[in-house]
């Protein structure tokens, strides 16, 4: 297991503030005081002066403190800003994985050393009262997500302890976990993250920036395989690694009759005195997935324009709307309000069982007071068939997704080299990927201000193009142009990057967010299309996606996704 340590920062320790970066992704730390230091080590930050504790991962970037021979002052420079620092001290980067926040009276149960460094875990460990009590310390301040993960990990293998925390007695029965080695093995392993080479980086880094995409493609191209494949990749808890199939991934299959959003959310149904909730397999997953938020989850919506995608999805297209960043992770309004959670489960005393959390109090009483919303770790994938039996897509729809198009079949495939099969990976990169590192826009346009501009740049000779015309482009298709290239550039911390690495994802990017808009009939789109394809010439698979819509256009007299 990594080694995991705290860091008191003691008051008018200036460093802190020194150190951070002023998005509170990474912190910078002197290696002279945090010994030994090496890649994947965790470090606790607690500052109890500002109020606030850093859960962070040590990387191999180091930078080293210089003397300004202008204003003679200390310091070192990282991605244009410059920290403070001590004259020829290495400075460690550490990145910040999640922050919260520090309550009035909290305080350690046991205090710290003179230096204010104490191990979590670590091979000279051997005062596990002392460990323990300070994991519960901070276990009150991190109730979820990777941090709380990381605290149950430094408390397996203790048979047992008894302790005061925060004066309160406790007994603790701390054993290892059936399969938890695997999980040790699984989180040593999670850190490396993927490189741009990977042969799904495309679809994982679509992933990490839009939590509802599309697959398209004709029948049998293998769209829901690659949804279950993501599913395996990222399946990194043992808890939920199934035989037959991964925990974190439900197939929800789309019926041509669905017209109204309770398909997928339920409803309350009474009958004279009776009433009970009908739980669609969709909500019990998403309740599932607020059970595992370290885990990334994935619900397939297989052939998802067999019915009229407006009419039964109309809640989620909303609710993707209202994301936003409330203490370092993102957040949707509720899709069943606390007020609703707690008159259906007043009038259905099954309620909380077809949740699946009949047992789970602290859920349920999030759920009574927050209402039931998307979880940050789950990701939408529709599948969409492109033939006559299907409906067509709206720009209202297209402009809230991405749309990866499947590409024809390889026909040696399984035949002349083996299959790609459905099993678990044993180490799970993928998991960083999807987990770590998010940023709204304004942040990756102002942290790599080169890479932003080239794509704003871009856009604006395409909105020329397209600004008179219905396929004209908006902020949500800026936005979602800017991430997608700003995590790609984020993989140059796991390996070498093509020269032409921001060509290729401006190409994926703008068949995904663009010329998937372009629809209708010559008057429509016909000069447009011709301009496209001057405009985008460095780009080929633009061009070839250009060249598809053309010929549907002059074959057919429409073109449509």
């Amino acid at each position: 297991m990594e080694r995991a340590r705290i860091y008191d920062v003691r008051n008018g320790n200036t460093d802190y503030q020194n150190l951070l970066s002023h998005n509170k992704r990474f912190i910078f730390w002197d290696d002279a005081i945090l010994q030994n230091a090496r890649p994947g080590d965790i470090v606790f930050f607690v500052n109890r002066e500002k109020r606030e504790v850093l859960y962070a991962v040590a990387t191999d970037a180091v930078r080293v403190g210089i003397r300004n021979p202008r204003s003679w002052l200390k310091e070192f420079e990282y991605q244009g800003c410059i920290y403070g620092s001590r004259e020829g001290d290495d400075f460690r980067k550490y990145e910040v994985r999640q922050q919260a926040a520090i309550p009035e009276g909290w305080k350690w149960t046991k205090p710290l050393r003179h230096n204010g460094i104490a191990d979590l875990w670590g091979t000279g460990t051997r005062d596990n009262t002392t460990r323990l009590a300070r994991v519960q310390d901070l276990r009150q301040l991190f109730p979820a997500g990777p941090a709380l993960e990381m605290l149950e990990r430094c408390s397996l293998h203790v048979e047992g302890a008894n302790m005061t925390i925060n004066e309160t007695k406790v007994e603790m029965q701390l054993v290892t976990l059936p399969g938890s080695e695997n999980g040790l093995n699984r989180a040593k392993n999670e850190h490396n993250g993927i490189t741009f080479g990977h042969p799904y980086r495309q679809l994982l880094v679509a992933v990490k920036t839009k939590p509802f995409l599309l697959l398209s493609g004709v029948s049998g191209t293998g769209k829901s395989w690659l949804v279950r494949k993501l599913a395996y990749m990222t399946c990194a808890d043992p808890a939920l690694r199934n035989a037959r199939y991964p925990g974190n991934f439900e197939m929800i299959r789309v019926r041509p009759d669905w017209h109204e959003p309770d398909d997928l959310l339920g409803y309350l149904a009474t009958r004279g005195d009776t009433a009970r909730y009908h739980c669609p397999d969709l909500l019990r997953f998403i309740v599932k997935a607020c059970r595992y938020p370290h885990i990334p989850f994935f619900a397939c919506l297989d052939e998802m324009n067999l019915a009229r995608i407006e009419h039964y999805f109309p809640d989620f297209l909303s609710i993707l709307e209202t994301a936003r960043q409330e203490g370092g992770t993102r957040v949707y309004d509720a899709f069943i309000s606390g007020h609703n959670v707690a008159v259906y489960s007043q009038l259905d005393p099954g309620f909380w069982t077809k949740l699946g959390i009949e047992g789970d109090s602290r859920l349920q009483s999030c759920f009574l007071e927050r209402g039931i919303a998307m979880p940050a770790n789950l990701t939408l994938i529709g599948t969409i068939n492109t033939d006559e039996t299907t409906h067509t897509l709206s720009q209202r729809v297209l402009d809230r997704t991405m749309v990866i198009e499947t590409q024809g079949i390889d026909m040696e495939y399984g035949l002349s080299s083996p299959a790609e099969t459905w099993e678990y990976p044993d180490t799970y990169e993928a998991v960083t990927v999807l987990t770590t590192g998010k940023v709204n826009s304004a942040e990756a346009y102002k942290n790599s201000p080169k890479t932003g501009g080239r794509v704003i740049r871009e856009l604006k000779r395409l909105q020329d193009i397209l600004k008179d015309s219905p396929f004209a482009l908006s902020y949500r298709v800026r936005d979602d142009v800017l991430l997608y290239c700003a995590y790609n550039e984020a993989l140059a911390a796991n390996g070498a990057m093509p020269g032409n690495w921001l060509n290729t994802c401006l190409d994926e990017v703008i068949c995904m967010k663009i010329l998937t808009r372009i629809a209708g009939d010559d008057a429509d789109c016909g000069n447009i299309i011709e301009e496209l394809k001057v405009a985008t010439r460095q780009y080929p698979a633009c061009q070839q996606k250009l060249s598809k819509i053309q010929y549907q256009l002059r074959k057919t007299g429409l073109t449509f996704l």
